[in-house]
């Protein structure tokens, strides 16, 4: 076998085990999780549209059958992706509904066209698929021969509808996670450690190796072979696989801390409700006032929700507290959750995480003056989590650095 044969079947059996051990684990955390579940479908698609060097030379004779199932499975790959992104960013326990199942509208038909496949005479089923000789149709009558040209037309329409299709959920994708990092700044404090921001950088990642699969499948399908085609795709294949299945693994929901919390949720459109679902609370970029007018909270109530929340500050310094959240400070100056989005969005034209944040950046302009804490301390002394978030935030509310303005002397 050739060196560059024996180096494409390494990499493709590494590349499939990290698939078939990761799509394992993933179903076993799905009984408690089902945002896992997804995944593991995207793994095992991405395994069956990838094995074919493998069977070559380790199970020939499984080789037409995956090839049979490879159109399904590559339609899958992009669907389920998504599903697991939008499982990840749901505000409650995410599970398979009605409305999900249009993302599998496409992977049927490509398993419809694969059934009616199967079905076909062995030999001309092997000459299509294994051989890619369509001579052997014109030994048949012409109505069947006119129906087969058809299938390999619809099919050849699928392939590159893929390439629509994962272009489609790759932007869909970004948009979730957009919206997903506004709704977190609505509970949460600190966010840096739920905003899957491995996922924004896999996206771009996985545009390469899509782009790679593209080009290849377009060639396949011109009956145009590519070996460093080929090896290169199997090699930005095995480490997105790689990336994707430890960060996968390790990923838990963003919200999933919330999810026992009865008094909070979102509804369809990503406003902040509670369980009457009689109030909407917005960030701010998108408030506005057509959104709180089913709302109880009065213009009096509001004031003595902003009293409370700045003697919560100030007096008791909750903003000190790193894993502060929305239902954390709710439920200290027993108010609704909703009820305090509301009043920060509509009477302090800010959020939660703006407003926590330019306490913890007051307090640390006082420590970077009369003290003299490393920065790190600082940060770590007046609740944030990370150096980085506390630069960002700091920077954003007094235009410095801290470094800078501790030499200002502001």
């Amino acid at each position: 076998m050739p060196a560059t044969d024996l180096n494409l079947l390494a990499i493709n059996i590494a590349t499939l085990s990290v698939l078939f051990f990761s799509a394992n684990l993933l179903v076993v955390r799905a009984d408690k999780n089902h945002t896992y579940f997804p995944l593991a479908l995207s793994f095992i698609g991405v395994a069956i549209v990838i094995c074919q060097p493998s069977l070559k030379v380790l199970a020939p004779a499984l080789q037409l059958s995956t090839l049979t199932l490879a159109l399904p499975a590559l339609l899958l790959i992009a669907p389920c992706f998504w599903l697991y992104a939008k499982g990840l960013t749901h505000n409650a326990p995410w599970r398979f509904e009605k409305a999900d199942a249009r993302h599998l509208v496409l992977p049927g038909l490509g398993l419809l066209i694969s059934l009616i496949t199967f079905l076909l005479p062995a030999e001309i089923h092997y000459n299509l698929l294994g051989k890619g000789d369509m001579a052997i149709l014109e030994q048949t009558p012409a109505l069947f021969r006119n129906f087969i040209y058809g299938l390999l037309i619809t099919t050849f329409v699928l392939v590159l509808g893929w390439i629509a299709q994962s272009a489609f959920y790759l932007i869909k994708i970004i948009k979730r996670l957009q919206h997903y990092r506004n709704q977190l700044k609505q509970v949460f404090a600190s966010t840096e450690t739920k905003e899957i921001r491995w996922l924004s950088g896999l996206l771009l990642f996985v545009g390469i190796a899509w782009a790679f699969a593209a080009i290849n499948l377009l060639l396949d399908n011109l009956f145009i072979t590519s070996e460093y085609i080929q090896d290169i795709f199997q090699s930005v294949l095995l480490i997105t696989v790689c990336f994707v299945a430890t960060w996968g693994l390790r990923q838990k929901p963003g919200f999933e801390e919330l999810f026992s919390t009865e008094a909070m949720g979102f509804d369809q459109e990503g406003s902040l409700v509670t369980n009457n679902k009689s109030n909407h609370v917005e960030s701010p970029e998108t408030a506005d006032s057509e959104k709180y007018k089913r709302s109880a909270l009065t213009i009096e109530m509001a004031e003595n929700i902003a009293q409370k929340l700045e003697a919560a500050m100030t007096s008791e310094q909750l903003y000190l507290d790193a894993n502060l959240s929305l239902p954390k400070l709710a439920k200290h100056i027993h108010t609704s959750p909703n009820y305090i989005s509301q009043t920060l969005n509509e009477n302090l034209a800010t959020n939660f995480f703006d407003y926590v944040n330019h306490k913890r950046t007051v307090e640390a302009q006082k420590l970077l003056l009369e003290s003299e804490l490393t920065v790190l301390d600082i940060a770590m002394q007046v609740g944030f989590n990370s150096k980085s978030a506390f630069y960002s935030a700091f920077k954003k509310h007094t235009r410095y650095t801290p470094s800078e303005f501790k030499k200002r002397g502001i």
